[in-house]
Formats: structure tokens, C-alpha cells, sequence
């Protein structure tokens, strides 16, 4: 027949099906197409070669032709004789006459292998697009939303289906609104626009970067869609970025230093005022010039080489070079960076000129055996000679750039001391005085020194010339004269304690003695009158002895001073020693001693002495106490200042007027109290075992209320 000539010729499939469904021909296309010769498929039933997961719309379609519907394309897959999947279009017609249906099977490999390739395209818009960081959205040819995505949603905190069919417009400030509209007709026409948009979203203010360009179907225009990305934070950066640098070009033209900048082909990038003043440049001309254009006569020169060096090496380098053609010395800095050369340079003309002066001073100078220093007017030293070297160990290297204070400033001098020298060499004035200064061994140097300033021909000070004289000798003679002085003063207040001795304390016991002894010798031995005698006589001596043993205690105390043996005393220790003493006493009157001294606190000192001091306060707290109430004795130790210790012993006692005692509290045999015995010995001790030591004694005190004593005493 005909039509089997034609399905010969056709690369589709031609195959009839009787109404059971059974292959009654293929064409040859089946051999190419599933692998099967015609007379393999002739009988065999259409679900043979079916997919199974394509059988129940297979079948469907099957009834549908068989009852004589319209012909409907469908499509399923068969399985090609080596076992691979063949995606087919069927198009299936019932004939009639025979009852046979006549069927073309198309291989749509390349068809699915397309819609893959369209639906994974169309997954990754979508993912591009939902997934964007940036907000995203699609309008129509009259503005209003297709499409957002979720950063669109997340800005303006509405759902997708609240934004379509919205106008885009609408969600932008008003002042917005008509550029915005004038670009998307832009866009409508063919072209892309790049605009930033400022927004304000509660109090904050943002800025995006907006891309707009035509979507685009069969060469016509049918919508835009619009990338808006938040670059605030690059704004912002941007702006910081910009206010840095203009900081940093109003520093570097306020810098009285001349500065440039170079970049790595020797182009000038930057000058500040202060350059433009020392040399030719201008701002207009030079910026973009090569250097060495601009002074070619130092190609090649020391500087030259110096500059390429730092720019190979990546290191700093400082010197000082010689312009020819501008009669003028430059001291240079020049730092290397990835950029260029960073150079800041100065004038220094007048300054090498003076030093060609000094240096035929410092010859005269360096002879002297006076330490000499000249200084600058900001107080640097810029020279020192051998004398001052000599004097101080400080060599001229070691000298030059730093400030006398630095290397010369001793510990125990007053610092206020120079506020006031200061303020008078800053008027212009010369200055003498005497100080101690540090060497560079550590060790004290007394001087003279005279300062006195160099003007230049304007009456501005420029320089300081500072002559040191060595005085030691002689300040170690003031001070063994200011010893021997003070030496004769003790001497003289002692012989006048002992002098108070004798004539009051000594005088009268003696006196006493010596009557008692003439009345004994006339008076018979078994009277009254002798015996009263007698014991009055041995009164008279126990006082003479008393009196005896303190001038054995203040001499062994006075010759204690200056070679007394020291030591690292423990202070809670030495206490409870001195408290076990007055077990008794402070248990039967019911005393409370509150200690606030920390375990193993140390001072210097002799432990002897600490001992008396402490037993002579406790023992004074129990004779002095107040009868209206019990005794309460506290004692603590604290440091106040460096290597210094204070012990404080405080009670709650009868006091005494402080305004009466004045001047007599710690001297020997003074007493404040006349209801208690005593001899007014413990205060005097107390103080001269402390002077002894080094330390010394104050004292507050109120009648009624208590007395408090402070110890200082040396921590080493």
C-alpha cells in the first residue's frame, strides 16, 4: 500500500495496533529508534515495551482511541532493546473501516533533554532570584510588581502577594518618585540605568546601588526588573575614608616639618605648604613630575643613591645633604612604604653653620675641667665636653638628643625646683644654683651650675649654655661641719639633761643622805628617831640609785646612736612579747587589745628597742586608763610611703592637754599626771630609741578621750 511506502521513508515510528492492542506493523524507523527489527515487534502487545510506570496512562490513552475520541498526542517511554529508556510522542488515530489504529511514535530525546535544560535554568533564576541577598523585584510595561523576592519583602516587612500589582513606585520616598518613574521609561526604551537611592528606614538612613534593564521576549520590551543593593556601610567607610584623609591633610599641612611623598616611579604625588616654602615647588606644575626632573643636578649624588637604597631595602634612612642649586643643608627623613617614599625634611642651614662655630668652641671646651653643655631651646642637649664626661660617666654620643633631667635628675631632688629655674631661663634670664645630680654609675655628684641663654640677632632664645662645677668636696665639708654642729648640739642638750639631773633629781637625795647620816651619828641606835632615821636614809639611796640607772639608760641610748645593730625585727612577734608582760594587769581591769598587724611584717630595727617601746606604751595605756570606762588599746600597721612603715597604738585612756605639754612631751622626767606614780622616763625613751633607729614619734592626745601615738620606722 501507499502509506507503507511513505512510513518507509519517515525517520518516525509508523505502527498499527489491532483493537487488542497488538503491533500488526513498524516501520523500519523502529530498528533506529528502539533497536528492533519490524517483523520483532509485528504481534507483539504495545505494554511489552512500556515503561510500568507509564502503563496506567498508556492504557487510558489506549481506551480513548479505541472508543473513537479525537486523536490526543501523549507521551511515555519505551524500553530500547539494549535496556535504555526512549522518551516517545505518540499520535494515535482509530480507523473506522478495520477497526485498527494507526499511530506515529517520535523520539523526544532531544526534546526532554531541552525541557531539562529550560527547567534547570528555570530553577536557578528562581534560586537567583529568591535567593538574592540584594533586593529583587520584576515590573510591567506600566510599573507595577510582577515579582519580589524575599530581601524585597524582608526591607519593607510585607508578604509577595501584598507587593504584586503594586505600583513600585509606592514603596519609595515621594521626592523619589519621579526620577524613578522618568527611569523606568528609560529602561521601557531599551536602556539600563545605574543610580544610588537614598532611603530612610525608621531613624536610620540607608543607601542602595540600583540596577535597572529591560526584560526582553522576541526583541520587545515587556518589563524591568530592578537590583538594589544596600551599600551603606560602603557609604559610610567611604565617608570615613574621606574625612581621614582630609584630617590627614590638614595635619600634614599644619607640620612645621617640610613633607612629600614620592610613588615608585619617582613622581611627586604630594607637598605640603611647608615644602613649597623651603623649595620651588608648585602645586599647579610639579604634582605628577618626576623628582629628579626637577633637580637633576643631585642624580647620581649621595642623596640619589641614599633614596634608592631606602626604597630597596624597605628601611628608613635619616641624613643630612647639601642642595648646590638652593645654597641650602636639609636634614631628611625618608620612610619606604608599597606606595613610595614618605619624605619630611628641614631646613637646617643656620644650624650647621653654628655647628662649624661650636666645633671650634668644643675644642677650647673639651680641655676644661668644668662639665659644659649646650642646649637647645627646647631643652635637648645638642653638645657636652669631656669634662662633663668625666664628671658624669655620660659620653657625647650618649648625651646628644636627650634632656638633662633624663640622665642627670637625682631621686631625693625636689622636682619643683625646676618649675621655678625653668620660668626664669624662659624669661631670658641667667641662672645659679646648686644641685645634686645622678652620674651614670648611680652615684650622687654635688654641682654648681650656671645657665645662660644665646639670643639670636631677632632677641629669640635659640640655645643654653650650662657650665657644671664639681662641689662635692665641698658640700661633704658642710656636711661634716652641719654634723659636727649637730653633734655639739646633742652634747650641749645632754649636759643640760644631765645638769637637770644632778642639781634636781641627784642633788636631793644626796642632800638627803647626808643629813640622814650626820642625824644618825648623834642619835643612839635603839631609839625611834633612828630607826625612822634609818628607813628615810635607805629611801634617799633607792632614789639615788634610780637616778643612777637613768643616766646609765640615756647614756647607753645616746651612745647607741649611729652604730646601733639593726635587723629585720618581726613586729607581731616582738608585741605579744612585750603583752605577755601585762597578762595580768590587762586581764584583771578588763582590758580589749585589738591588733591589725598582718603575720610576718617586718621593719628595720632593734629589736631591744621595739621591745621597750612597746612595753613603755602598754605600760602607760594600764596607768592612764579612764575609770568610766574598760581599756581599749588598738594597735596597726600600715606603709604610708616608700621603704616607710608607720605603727599606730592608739587607747581609749584619760589622755592629757596637748596645749599644755607643747614642747615637753617627750622630755626627761616631764609628767602630765600627778594622781599616778611615775618617773617621766617612758615618752623619753620612746622617742630616743626611735631616733636611734632613724625613725620618729608623733603624738595626738585629749583629755578624756585617749592618746595615739604613730612609729616610723624604715621597712629596709
Amino acid at each position: 500500500m501507499k502509506w507503507e511506502k511513505l512510513a518507509q521513508l519517515s525517520l518516525d515510528m509508523i505502527c498499527t495496533f489491532d483493537r487488542d492492542g497488538f503491533y500488526t506493523y513498524a516501520s523500519e524507523a523502529s530498528m533506529g529508534m528502539l533497536g528492533y527489527e519490524s517483523a520483532e515487534l509485528v504481534g507483539r502487545h504495545f505494554t511489552a515495551l512500556l515503561h510500568p510506570d507509564d502503563l496506567e496512562k498508556t492504557n487510558s490513552a489506549f481506551q480513548t482511541v479505541l472508543h473513537g475520541a479525537k486523536s490526543k498526542d501523549f507521551e511515555n517511554r519505551l524500553v530500547h532493546k539494549q535496556g535504555n529508556l526512549v522518551p516517545v510522542l505518540w499520535s494515535s488515530a482509530l480507523s473506522e473501516e478495520d477497526g485498527t489504529i494507526y499511530c506515529v511514535v517520535r523520539d523526544i530525546t532531544e526534546l526532554e533533554a531541552g525541557r531539562r535544560r529550560l527547567e534547570e535554568s528555570e530553577h536557578r533564576y528562581r534560586a537567583l532570584f529568591e535567593n538574592n541577598p540584594d533586593i529583587v523585584y520584576l515590573e510591567n510595561c506600566e510599573g507595577l510588581l510582577l515579582e519580589v523576592n524575599k530581601g524585597f519583602c524582608d526591607m519593607w516587612g510585607i508578604s509577595a502577594e501584598e507587593a504584586i500589582h503594586q505600583p513600585s513606585v509606592s514603596f519609595l520616598p515621594a521626592e523619589a518618585v519621579s526620577s524613578a518613574e522618568e527611569a523606568l521609561q528609560q529602561v521601557l526604551r531599551g536602556n539600563t540605568i545605574r543610580e544610588d537611592l537614598e532611603m530612610v528606614k525608621g531613624n536610620k538612613k540607608l543607601v542602595f546601588h540600583t540596577i535597572q534593564y529591560p526584560v526582553m521576549v522576541n526583541g520587545e520590551v515587556i518589563g524591568a526588573q530592578t537590583i538594589a543593593r544596600d551599600i551603606t556601610s560602603t557609604v559610610l567607610a567611604y565617608q570615613t575614608i574621606q574625612s581621614q584623609a582630609m584630617k590627614l591633610n590638614n595635619i600634614l599641612e599644619s607640620i612645621t616639618d617640610a613633607f612629600l611623598t614620592l610613588d615608585k616611579d619617582w613622581r611627586i604625588t604630594y607637598f605640603n605648604k611647608e615644602a613649597e616654602q623651603l623649595l620651588p615647588f608648585d602645586r599647579a606644575k610639579h604634582l605628577g613630575v618626576n623628582i629628579w626632573d626637577l633637580f637633576p643636578e643631585e642624580v647620581g649624588g649621595p642623596a640619589y643613591l641614599l633614596y634608592h637604597q631606602a626604597i630597596a631595602t624597605g628601611k628608613t634612612t635619616v641624613f643630612t645633604t647639601f642642595l648646590v642649586a638652593h645654597n641650602k643643608w636639609f636634614q631628611v627623613k625618608a620612610y619606604p612604604s608599597g606606595e613610595g617614599l614618605s619624605i619630611y625634611f628641614d631646613d637646617v642651614t643656620e644650624k650647621v653653620n653654628t655647628q662649624g662655630e661650636l666645633e671650634k668652641l668644643s675644642l677650647v671646651a673639651s680641655k676644661s675641667n668644668n662639665g659644659m653643655l649646650i642646649i637647645d631651646k627646647d631643652g635637648v642637649i645638642e653638645w657636652v665636653n669631656e669634662g662633663f664626661s668625666r664628671l658624669h660617666g655620660y659620653g657625647l654620643e650618649e648625651a646628644v638628643g636627650k634632656r638633662p633631667f633624663d640622665l642627670l635628675h637625682h631621686p631625693t631632688v625636689d622636682v619643683s625646683l625646676y618649675k621655678s629655674l625653668n620660668e626664669k631661663l624662659g624669661q631670658g634670664e641667667s641662672v645659679s644654683f646648686e644641685i645634686l645630680n645622678r652620674t651614670k654609675s648611680g652615684e650622687g655628684l654635688w654641682v654648681s651650675v650656671e645657665i645662660s641663654p644665646v639670643f639670636d640677632e631677632a632677641g629669640n632664645i635659640t640655645q643654653f649654655v650650662v657650665v657644671q662645677t664639681d662641689i662635692s668636696a665641698l658640700k661633704q665639708s658642710e656636711q661634716e661641719l652641719t654634723k659636727l654642729a649637730n653633734d655639739l648640739y646633742r652634747q650641749k642638750s645632754d649636759l643640760q639633761q644631765f645638769s637637770y639631773i644632778i642639781s634636781h633629781n641627784l642633788r636631793g637625795p644626796v642632800a638627803n643622805a647626808l643629813g640622814l647620816t650626820d642625824l644618825l651619828m648623834e642619835v643612839p641606835s635603839d631609839t625611834v628617831v633612828f630607826s625612822k632615821s634609818l628607813r628615810f636614809l635607805q629611801q634617799s639611796v633607792k632614789k639615788l640609785d634610780a637616778v643612777l640607772m637613768d643616766v646609765n639608760t640615756i647614756l647607753g641610748v645616746r651612745d647607741s646612736k649611729g652604730n646601733l645593730e639593726v635587723e629585720q625585727v618581726d613586729i607581731l612577734n616582738v608585741l605579744e612579747q612585750a603583752l605577755s608582760s601585762f597578762k595580768e594587769p590587762l586581764s584583771s581591769t578588763g582590758a580589749k587589745v585589738i591588733i591589725d598587724v598582718e603575720e610576718d611584717m617586718r621593719v628595720r630595727a632593734n629589736k631591744a628597742y621595739l621591745h621597750s617601746i612597746f612595753y613603755n606604751l602598754l605600760s602607760n595605756s594600764i596607768k592612764y586608763r579612764s575609770e568610766e570606762r574598760s581599756l581599749e588599746i588598738r594597735v596597726k600597721c600600715f606603709e604610708y610611703a616608700e621603704n616607710r612603715m608607720v605603727i599606730s597604738f592608739s587607747d581609749n585612756g584619760t589622755g592629757f592637754d596637748m596645749d599644755k605639754a607643747k614642747d615637753n612631751i617627750f622630755k626627761l622626767y616631764k609628767r602630765f599626771h600627778t594622781e599616778q606614780e611615775g618617773r617621766g622616763m617612758g615618752l623619753f625613751l620612746i622617742k630616743s630609741h626611735l631616733d636611734a633607729m632613724d625613725g620618729h614619734v608623733e603624738v595626738t592626745s585629749r583629755v578624756g578621750e585617749g592618746t595615739k601615738f604613730m612609729l616610723f620606722l624604715s621597712l629596709k
